[in-house]
């Protein structure tokens, strides 16, 4: 069964709670203060329904401003570790800038907080499901 959650007109929330599993759409670029939104809904989610899984398609965003990563470092991190979350699936363009920047941030955040999770990248969304539910 799916859940869908009220969130702002840029993202679209679905968790499947028998996989623990959240799927987030950035439906168009967005602002700072909208990215910040967004991921406080998520982080919520995350850690109020015990998500294991989580897989972001970021296709229609920039890159990440190195402000909103200190941020996601500073603020969204420590709660992180205190969640289930085992596994990160992103789907992306094919921008190589994008693509190591958040390889960066999230090494960072594992290295900084000392969290155990695993993170891949891809472009497409099947590929990305498929590596989510790997056993």
């Amino acid at each position: 069964m799916s859940m869908t959650f009220d969130v702002p007109d840029y993202l679209f929330i679905s968790l499947k709670e028998e996989e623990k599993l959240l799927h987030m759409k950035w439906l168009r670029n967005v602002v700072s203060e909208e990215y910040r939104a967004g991921i406080k809904v998520v982080k919520e989610i995350i850690l109020h329904h015990k998500v294991e899984l989580w897989l972001i398609d970021s296709r229609l965003i920039d890159s990440i401003l190195f402000a909103d990563q200190q941020w996601i470092k500073r603020e969204i991190a420590p709660l992180i570790k205190l969640s289930n979350l085992q596994r990160i699936a992103r789907v992306l363009t094919d921008d190589i800038f994008n693509y190591i920047s958040f390889e960066n941030m999230i090494e960072e955040v594992k290295e900084e907080h000392d969290i155990s999770l695993d993170l891949a990248q891809f472009s497409s969304l099947e590929a990305a499901f498929d590596w989510l539910r790997m056993d």
